[in-house]
């Protein structure tokens, strides 16, 4: 019961928030190309059902804002429904209508359904400019520290090796070397790094992993025994921590535990793993003076790869963020917007062809309480985190929404591209089959149970940062499957 009343209480209005935003953004990109070509939209509605207020401009365009917020449409003149399948009857016999959207040619329809995808995918790249050029862009260096007995180890790295290469993937930055891992769960991966002056070149083979995060969510990724090179410094703890009890502060520097160097951040729970409950002597500087202190690490249980429960020790503090900054200029942020955006769109397809080649299990699609939960997460970064999330899911409607499936903009696409080879469209009665089949005549009736999309992957710190990387990357965007959905199904 408690979590049907935070569904509501806590996501439901972020979510809401969201998918008018985005649906707004993807049907004005519609509606705005169909103006450019003359023709005349007579229903302009966020959400399904009965209306539950609106205006009707100049035009004779009804806006309207209706009871079901899954989605969104444009109903051009001419149109058969809300789909824009088929033409009505009118259209259909005698002389072509004025505005009519099936009276214009073929090139012009095609830019109409274009111009939802491109929306989005505009929207994002201009959000991201705008972000790139006033703050800069994010930037994590891809040094790393390398676990002892892990994969990365067996592979012949070490800590302070900078990965050049990974999967044959250019890596620029630590976030795209998580990417990785959650895109290749087992696959052994060529890797190049630098080592000083010397590039070498190696083989690491990922242990595949699979946990739930305090979401419910499943998280599978390829565990490589890496983690980013960060200073032991304390940026931060968590609530009821022993490490703050004890009188640690924020900017304090680890130096030892019980009398062991403390080289990197991750270094910490490899010295006190096995030490839940245990005194330990905690060696720390603080403003150039060296101090000390005896800190009991409470215990926590986590899950490993292997799928077995253990205690481990836990001093409940936060590393202090290493993310650092590129200042750009307009020519620059905008090429900063290109490649995220890019970086985003190709990440979506690799997944999509995962799912159905079936090495990506179908049981990470789930639907539009997912994306609910997915914003009132995010709700809880800030804006920062609400922001991230509207850009992600923003370039994934785009891209969801170009995929050559019939209920899709992708699908009527494809439509006219055999429209445009044969010479002449496919007959009515595919047409109805094709609208009938793809359940759109079903869309505005649709439960949020019955529309797909992909789950977010929330993360705990036990993933090595993964999830909280593909945040902004992948794992909020693929939420987005399920607004390509419910607010696509038209041309």
């Amino acid at each position: 019961m408690q979590s049907v009343i935070s569904l509501f209480t806590t996501y439901l209005p972020y979510f809401v928030l969201v998918l008018t935003l985005l649906v707004f953004i993807h049907e004005f990109g519609h509606y705005w190309v169909a103006r450019r070509f003359g023709i005349h939209a007579e229903v302009f509605s966020i959400g399904f059902g009965p209306e539950l207020f609106g205006w009707t401009d100049r035009r004779g365009t009804r806006w309207k804002v209706s009871a079901i917020p899954l989605g969104g449409y444009v109903k051009f003149l001419g149109d058969n429904d809300e789909t824009s399948t088929t033409p009505s009857e009118a259209a259909r016999s005698g002389a072509p209508v004025k505005g009519a959207f099936f009276s214009k040619p073929l090139y012009a329809r095609a830019a109409v359904v274009l111009g939802g995808p491109a929306a989005n995918l505009l929207f994002a790249f201009l959000v991201l400019t705008v972000v790139f050029f006033i703050a800069g862009e994010p930037y994590s260096p891809a040094t790393v520290a390398v676990q002892v007995n892990g994969p990365a180890a067996k592979a012949g790295m070490r800590t302070g090796d900078e990965i050049v290469r990974l999967a044959d993937r250019r890596i620029d930055r630590y976030e795209d070397i998580q990417d990785s891992q959650f895109l290749y769960w087992a696959k052994p991966m060529a890797v190049e790094y630098r080592r000083g002056n010397q590039l070498l070149n190696g083989e690491i083979v990922p242990q595949f992993c699979e946990r739930t995060d305090r979401y419910n969510n499943t998280l599978r990724y390829g565990e490589l025994g890496l983690d980013q090179l960060i200073r032991p410094v304390v940026g931060g703890f968590a609530p009821n921590g022993p490490a703050e009890a004890a009188g640690l502060k924020v900017g304090d520097l680890l130096l030892e535990i019980d009398g062991k160097p403390v080289e990197y951040f991750s270094r910490i729970p490899e010295l006190i793993g096995a030490r839940a409950g245990q005194p330990l002597t905690i060696k720390y500087d603080r403003d150039g003076r060296r101090e000390e202190a005896t800190i009991v690490p409470i215990a926590d249980k986590v899950v490993d790869c292997a799928g077995k429960e253990q205690v481990v020790g836990r001093l409940r503090i936060r590393p202090a963020g290493i993310t650092e900054f590129r200042s750009h200029g307009v020519l620059g942020a905008m090429g900063a917007g290109v490649r995220a955006v890019w970086g985003m769109t190709t990440m979506f397809y690799t997944s999509m062809a995962q799912i159905l080649t079936a090495t990506r299990p179908v049981d990470e699609l789930g639907g539009p309480i997912r994306i609910a939960k997915a914003a009132g997460e995010a709700s809880h970064a800030g804006w920062i985190g609400i922001l991230n999330l509207v850009i992600a899911l923003s370039v994934v409607l785009g891209v969801f929404n170009l995929l050559p499936v019939p209920m899709l903009d992708g699908g009527h696409l494809a439509m006219y591209l055999y429209e445009a080879v044969r010479g002449k469209p496919l007959s009515l009665k595919a047409q109805e089959l094709d609208r009938h089949g793809s359940g759109c005549d079903l869309q505005r009736h649709q439960t949020p149970a019955q529309v797909t999309g992909m789950g977010v992957s929330g993360g705990e710190s036990g993933t090595k940062g993964v999830a909280k990387t593909l945040v902004p990357v992948y794992e909020t965007a693929v939420m987005g499957l399920a607004i390509g959905r419910s607010a696509r199904c038209r041309g």
